[in-house]
């Protein structure tokens, strides 16, 4: 049986988290539950899935140091820098690349840094689930997320055929659906037939180099490249070779066009908490809606106030009175209030903060 390798993908910047988020410390690294970065929370959820050893890390040079901080016991080998941000598929390759260096015959579980997927004991009965479908070294299998609501902001998978009566449920992928508009996740919703896409991947070393070879050949070409520089020690070429990847999503590259594909049902709780107004759904609230995530001796009082988010950290403390419906996250040098519904564009305050040349807040 091939061992098992799990690859998590930490190289994001979180801007949707802003202030609490900053380019050296991004949603993964952010004590969002439980007074424990999202992160140390994924490290944590594969160890019943490989050993130790076997754990991997793909991050980004400005988070190296932050990640090395916070895992003390972590081995430096196997945190893998990414010369440059260029999305999951060369991610991806690079890790395959790294394994392959040190065992070609992997199968490997890859996942973001910064979901919740809960409890722990399911993730393992799934991920040892996907790994029987991988078995066969050709097919390439994802989690799927019964959806809740009609999200806009996931992916869909559109459901084929059951492979077979086992549990949790798994069948043949029909099609991937991009992020849709909110009419047209209602009817995806409705129709019964597509689960939320978690971005959660499980494959044997073989079959994506063999689906890269057919559907993307550069992307091989660069895996391969970075696999003989690995091996031979070569920094620069590894960093040649990461850049000649196509900068893309592993979606888009391989699943939406790969033959051999199935999904699993994911039995877990899962949410990407995206955005503020996400920790709704992952914290308990309080008799009158408000969700309060405070850190290092934060303090939050509320008079009056009603379905609000709080997020605050250090020696502080938030006061709301007579409001309702707003985001208020106060962390070091900077305070953010908005309203509920526009905490998903943050990306666009960051933006502004940058173009006014506020580069000590980002």
């Amino acid at each position: 049986m091939p061992s098992v390798h799990a690859v998590i993908m930490a190289g994001g910047s979180g801007t949707r988290f802003w202030p609490a988020s900053r380019q050296d410390r991004p949603k993964q690294l952010l004590p969002l539950l439980d007074d424990k970065p999202m992160l140390q929370a994924a490290v944590e959820r594969v160890a019943d899935v490989c050993p130790a050893d076997n754990v991997w890390i793909v991050t980004n040079p400005k988070q190296k140091k932050a990640i090395g901080k916070l895992l003390l016991d972590f081995p430096v080998d196997r945190i893998l820098v990414e010369p440059e941000a260029r999305d999951t598929a060369p991610c991806i390759a690079f890790a395959m690349a790294a394994i392959a260096a040190r065992d070609p015959d992997a199968t490997l579980v890859v996942l973001p840094a910064d979901q919740v997927v809960a409890p722990v004991s399911e993730f393992t009965r799934m991920a040892a689930r996907a790994r029987e479908l991988a078995a066969d070294r050709k097919t390439l299998v994802t989690f799927g997320v019964p959806p809740r609501f009609p999200a806009t902001g996931y992916g869909y998978i559109e459901l084929g055929e059951p492979r077979d009566d086992a549990r949790p449920r798994a069948f043949a992928v029909r099609s991937f659906r991009e992020k849709p508009d909110a009419a047209t996740a209602r009817r995806l919703v409705d129709d019964g037939g597509f689960w939320w896409n978690s971005g959660i991947l499980v494959f044997h070393l073989d079959a994506m180099q063999v689906a890269m070879a057919a559907h993307a050949p550069d992307l091989a070409a660069a895996t391969d490249r970075m696999r003989r520089a690995i091996a031979e020690g070569r920094r620069g070429q590894v960093t040649r070779a990461f850049k000649r990847a196509p900068k893309t999503s592993i979606d888009y590259a391989i699943m939406e066009k790969a033959e051999h594909l199935a999904v699993v049902e994911c039995t877990a709780h899962w949410d990407d908490v995206g955005s503020f107004p996400a920790l709704a759904r992952v914290l308990a609230g309080d008799a009158h809606g408000n969700h309060l995530s405070l850190h290092d001796g934060a303090a939050a009082t509320l008079l009056e106030s009603h379905g609000n988010i709080v997020y605050a950290e250090g020696r502080r403390t938030v006061a709301l009175f007579g409001v309702e419906g707003l985001v208020v996250a106060a962390v070091g040098d900077a305070v953010l209030v908005c309203p509920k519904e526009q905490a998903a564009d943050l990306k666009r305050l960051v933006e502004r903060l940058r173009a006014e040349q506020h580069t000590d807040l980002l």
